[in-house]
């Protein structure tokens, strides 16, 4: 036989071979999908999530910068832009000038486009923008659109995020709609409806920005000046853990109801600590503040139990302030830090180490003590891979805000409290202040910036965009070693 024939030969039975190859993979993973097409463009799926919001938060603070986005009409200088395209984006809620005071309508719309595309995702935008138009949705955008969402296959991504968006859209009406039984009285029917829909994106999206400064006394006032109004305050706290707890919990639900599909684990493992996480947090902030005449102390009975239960359910990063954080007491400021840690569920408009990060790590601390070799959530076993991804999350999160507290410390001279309350507010992205962020020099700024840009974009993301290693390296095993612990 010829050269040329055994050349033509294999490259035959090649083709043939990856054509059954092709045919076998009937439900490939996002993560299969971003490694082949990672071999054509370089850049990863983390350096896609975070080019995409660097790209949002600059052109947001170019907008910002325009003088019809002020109510001086003068430029707004652009460290203050900056930091409010990098809290709306990475919707947190920290501000440095008063939203409802500073900013013109324009500069509202800016902001709330920022918040809704932070919230949900450039990429879902991206996807519905590009079938609207007809354009060919590529492998890739699918592969990236599902990971984003962490969602374990592309298959079904456009019809996930579609149901999103108009669940979204519904959510948030709804709710701005019971928002201007309120809004309208107090600030007029023009005013009122863009305060109702601002307030329900906002806390749909777990963003803590408000248009309401000057309603009463003044800038950075929130809803302090509202009092404990059962129908603005019920219903922003419904949006807030709706919000929160997860695309997927939603999908799920909506599943059951549907047709009565058996719900997930993990839904089960979400809304069982949320349950938990709100009566505790309830009670608990109830108890410690009841006799506090600066926060609830001089309430009727049934306000102390609303405000408590709304104080239980903002510090999950959602950043809205009814009863002032100042005046609390400095243990209940230390259990909203706790809250605020923890923050909403995977795969959410909610920031914080996430729900399931931290069932994950006390299930491991659990199942250890009563000298259990598995893990164990809801009778399943949790893979000791997850374990490790869930305390190095929550280790590297703990580092960086205990660093960016003491650097805050240091150089403005604050209490640590005081500096712990920011940063883990920026780290978390929930927005809560004690007052302090407006006052803060540009150096403190900046490092709350950073914070707030990876509190979202993720401590992972950004740690394997930074810091990638080669496949090579990581299949190195090197001699086990023993140490003593504890």
């Amino acid at each position: 036989m010829s050269a040329e024939k055994v050349k033509k030969n294999v490259h035959l039975h090649a083709a043939k071979t990856q054509g059954k190859t092709q045919t076998r993979i009937t439900n490939p993973t996002a993560e299969q999908h971003a490694k082949k097409s990672s071999r054509h463009i370089r850049l990863s799926p983390a350096h896609v999530f975070s080019i995409g919001f660097l790209s949002i938060i600059l052109f947001g603070s170019l907008l910002l910068m325009l003088p019809a986005a002020s109510q001086s009409g003068n430029v707004t200088p652009f460290p203050d832009t900056l930091f409010t395209a990098v809290s709306a984006t990475c919707v947190t809620g920290l501000t440095v000038v008063d939203t409802g005071i500073h900013w013109t309508l324009f500069g509202q719309i800016v902001i709330l486009c920022m918040i809704q595309i932070g919230g949900l995702g450039f990429m879902s935008f991206a996807l519905q923008l590009l079938g609207a138009f007809g354009k060919r949705i590529s492998p890739r955008m699918r592969a990236l659109a599902a990971q984003s969402f962490g969602l374990e296959t592309v298959e079904g991504t456009q019809k996930f995020i579609r149901r999103i968006l108009i669940g979204t859209a519904v959510i948030e009406g709804c709710g701005a709609l019971l928002l201007m039984i309120r809004t309208i009285p107090m600030l007029g029917i023009g005013r009122g409806i863009f305060t109702g829909i601002f307030l329900s994106v906002s806390a749909f999206c777990n963003a803590g920005f408000d248009p309401l400064g000057g309603y009463a006394t003044g800038a950075f006032s929130s809803l302090t000046e509202l009092g404990a109004d059962p129908l603005l305050l019920l219903v922003l706290s419904l949006l807030i853990i709706l919000g929160a707890s997860g695309f997927l919990v939603w999908n799920d639900i909506w599943e059951w109801l549907r047709s009565r599909k058996r719900i997930s684990m993990y839904t089960r493992f979400v809304l069982t600590i949320t349950v938990g996480l709100l009566g505790f947090g309830m009670l608990l902030i109830a108890v410690l503040e009841w006799n506090n005449p600066d926060t609830i102390g001089g309430l009727p009975i049934w306000q102390k139990l609303l405000h408590a239960f709304f104080q239980s359910v903002t510090p999950r990063t959602a950043g809205f302030d009814a009863i002032g954080q100042n005046a609390m007491l400095d243990v209940t400021k230390a259990l909203c830090m706790l809250l605020m840690f923890i923050g909403g569920a995977s795969g959410s408009t909610a920031g914080g180490a996430k729900i399931s990060t931290v069932g994950v790590a006390f299930a491991a601390v659990w199942s250890t003590m009563r000298g259990r070799r598995d893990i164990r959530v809801m009778r399943r076993t949790v893979t000791n891979d997850t374990v490790r991804r869930a305390l190095c999350i929550i280790g590297f999160l703990l580092a960086a805000i205990f660093i960016c507290a003491s650097l805050i410390a240091v150089w403005d001279g604050v209490s640590m409290e005081g500096a712990l309350y920011e940063c883990f507010s920026a780290f978390c992205t929930v927005g809560l202040s004690l007052g302090l962020t407006p006052t803060l020099g540009i150096a403190s700024r900046v490092l709350l910036i950073v914070a707030m840009y990876m509190g979202r974009v993720g401590i992972l993301t950004l740690s394997y965009v930074l810091l990638r290693r080669d496949r090579e390296e990581e299949s190195v095993r090197y001699p086990e070693a023993k140490l003593l612990i504890g």
